[in-house]
């Protein structure tokens, strides 16, 4: 299998057309399917299959937003700006396949909205406003951050460690508003019937991390509203990694949107918990297992 970057000085140079929220969420999304694409590819390859034709991924400096020679330095123009976490196995731009000075990124554990973060983001706004079209909130499966989060809340005598940790506390209990959430939902929808515990914390950790990517994009919105309706506008997803999919819902159904736009209510949070976890729970077992069952690994 070869997977050749080209470069063709002679080629036209297109310019990078992102010219609002919608361009840039099929931009984010289109990159993501290429992505999961060249990975599928070479697991086929791994396992024995025909290497196929190569692929060939043109590449320019300009578009890419390189400098055109030593010493020329671009303007930085990101089209979005992504509020991840810090996981190294979810590289921001890899996961979109976006090039340099395409995504303005802040990762932290667990996508939690600190000051820090929102300090960065008020500086996008104020001085990268002219091309700055969305602002991604990026969950991902089996999240280390939201794990521990649940075990201080199905465990609190768990907390004690965390707690002697003040920056470590504070990622743990912004997440806590998701994770009591998630469970309230889950809990609604299981009645009396709870499976054992350790599949109900397995479960809860999937449906958290999407509660948790859409309570950061809510916050976040409601931040940005301090800008007006001029705003970019706020969507989030999460990336699974038995998929390599970013994704609003665990269900693959064609018609959800793989980033959903930002709850702007608290009961909109709620309603979006309970969706989660009626996806998640029409999934078959083998689904359930294989995707959900191994949270624990994180």
């Amino acid at each position: 299998m070869d997977l050749i970057y080209r470069y063709d000085p002679f080629a036209p140079i297109k310019a990078r057309q992102i010219p609002d929220a919608q361009a840039a969420i099929d931009a984010l999304v289109e990159g993501n399917d290429r992505f999961k694409q060249l990975v599928n590819r070479m697991q086929e390859r791994t396992l024995g299959g025909d290497a196929g034709d190569p692929i060939i991924v043109p590449i320019c400096p300009m578009t890419s937003g390189l400098p055109l020679f030593p010493g020329a330095m671009p303007a930085q123009a990101p089209f979005a700006a992504v509020l991840g976490c810090s996981d190294a196995r979810v590289p921001t731009e890899a996961v979109f396949d976006q090039s340099f000075n395409d995504l303005f990124v802040l990762r932290i554990a667990g996508n939690v909205l600190g000051s820090e973060c929102l300090g960065s983001l008020h500086y996008a706004l104020r001085h990268l406003k002219e091309s700055l079209k969305l602002i991604v909130v990026l969950g991902h499966a089996k999240c280390g951050a939201v794990t521990a989060a649940v075990d201080t809340h199905l465990s609190p005598d768990a907390y004690a460690n965390i707690a002697c940790t003040f920056p470590l506390r504070s990622l743990v209990d912004q997440i806590q508003i998701a994770v009591r959430g998630s469970s309230h939902a889950l809990e609604k929808y299981l009645g009396m019937a709870l499976p054992d515990q350790s599949m109900f914390r397995s479960i809860l950790v999937g449906v958290t991390a999407y509660v948790n990517a859409a309570v950061s994009a809510l916050e976040l919105q409601r931040e940005l509203s301090l800008y007006g309706n001029d705003g970019p506008q706020v969507v989030f997803g999460v990336y699974d990694f038995d998929s390599l999919r970013v994704q609003s819902s665990p269900a693959l159904i064609p018609e959800t949107p793989r980033l959903r736009p930002a709850p702007e209510t608290a009961d909109e949070l709620a309603a979006y918990a309970t969706e989660v976890v009626d996806a998640l729970m029409s999934l078959d077992d083998d689904e359930l297992e294989s995707g959900y069952q191994l949270t624990v690994h994180t």
